[in-house]
């Protein structure tokens, strides 16, 4: 039964990332072939994949952490470490794609600091092997 569930997992990740590339590239492609309705707008024409992509990646946390949940041979400090890494592993990629989206205006320790705990709890799980 866990291995049907670990299979529908990787197939709703699999088509998370689908949509999320495939809608990157109409929102290029749309926003190259009409730049003149993206100049109405006060917001730049990527704003709508930014949403989207911290949703995509909101997502595909939460699928991960499922996954990691679901392993029985491990234990609780370990599986423990597993998740947080994932959690921290989010939290990097949105507080990167923060500081892109001010254009490095604010603080890279919105990135750093949560890639460093997350290098932390992935080692741990790694040394724990």
């Amino acid at each position: 039964m866990k291995k049907k569930i670990h299979g529908i997992l990787n197939i709703m990740m699999g088509a998370f990332t689908g949509v999320f590339i495939g809608s990157v590239l109409y929102q290029y492609w749309h926003f190259q072939k009409y730049p003149d309705l993206y100049l109405m707008q006060s917001a730049p024409w990527y704003t709508n994949l930014l949403i989207k992509g911290l949703f995509t990646l909101v997502l595909l946390t939460v699928c991960l952490i499922i996954k990691a949940v679901l392993i029985e041979n491990i234990g609780v400090i370990k599986k423990s470490a597993l998740i947080l890494g994932i959690l921290f592993l989010f939290l990097t990629f949105a507080g990167s794609g923060y500081v892109i989206a001010n254009h490095g205006q604010v603080n890279a320790g919105y990135a750093v600091i949560p890639g460093v705990w997350t290098i932390i709890c992935f080692g741990y799980y790694q040394s724990k092997k």
